[in-house]
């Protein structure tokens, strides 16, 4: 029997707590030439039709880079057929092919399926003062819950995972939600600590990357992943909101 194809799909929003899809490895590192931020509205998974949500994207900056995870699909086509209905169908985005640079300096580069929610899709919102984003955040929920567990759980995982990256963007966002939610004593700002003690607690991101062969790694040292069409062959299913993207 045919071993199914795998590939490498990289996190920097929901994919990093719930990437909802079989996978044999996670690795912690970043990308470059990115930078990520809350630009793309949320109609279902964190946001209404009425009242869009505000959840990650990437926006091209030459000296931009973002921290995330890698997850190493068992099942190429099972994956695709999941993330397809999650973040194009349901979500705005698109994917690219990028390279990626793991955590531990002594593993090598290898490429990462990404997912971009780019300026011209319906749900994009685009940038405005962190006052304004902030106040989207703080009032809008969706299907999978509450736009700030969205936010917490990213600041999350680069507290517990990446103390010594600071992510200003994320930063600003997450003072000034907590700004709101303590001016109105809102009890959901225990999501925040909530999210911490969760990540503690989370073992799939310590697992380490398996080595690669040596007819995987180049001369230059970036590992060559197998040519694959991501999304080559895709269900068309109804989606709702069974894990908390």
């Amino acid at each position: 029997m045919t071993e199914p194809m795998r590939a490498w799909i990289f996190g920097y929003g929901s994919i990093i707590w719930k990437p909802g899809f079989e996978h044999s490895k996670t690795v912690v590192g970043h990308i470059r030439g990115y930078s990520r931020k809350f630009y793309q509205g949320s109609n279902f998974h964190r946001g209404r039709p009425n009242k869009l949500g505000r959840v990650v994207t990437l926006i091209r900056e030459e000296e931009g880079s973002t921290w995330g995870q890698a997850f190493l699909a068992k099942d190429v086509e099972v994956a695709s057929n999941h993330l397809t209905q999650r973040e194009i169908s349901k979500g705005g985005y698109s994917h690219v092919v990028t390279l990626f640079y793991p955590r531990d300096p002594n593993e090598k580069p290898f490429h990462v399926v990404v997912f971009i929610a780019e300026p011209d899709n319906p749900l994009y919102l685009g940038s405005g003062p962190i006052s304004n984003l902030a106040h989207d955040i703080a009032t809008s929920e969706g299907e999978c819950g509450h736009n700030v567990e969205y936010l917490s759980k990213l600041v999350a995982f680069m507290k517990v995972e990446l103390p010594s990256v600071h992510d200003k963007h994320l930063d600003e966002l997450e003072k000034e939600v907590k700004h709101i939610l303590s001016s109105n004593n809102s009890s959901i700002i225990q999501l925040f600590t909530e999210a911490i003690n969760e990540w503690i607690s989370f073992p799939t991101v310590r697992t380490i990357a398996e080595e690669p062969t040596s007819e995987q790694v180049k001369d230059d040292g970036i590992v060559e992943v197998a040519p694959f069409d991501f999304f080559s062959s895709v269900s068309k299913r109804k989606s709702r909101c069974v894990n908390k993207f």
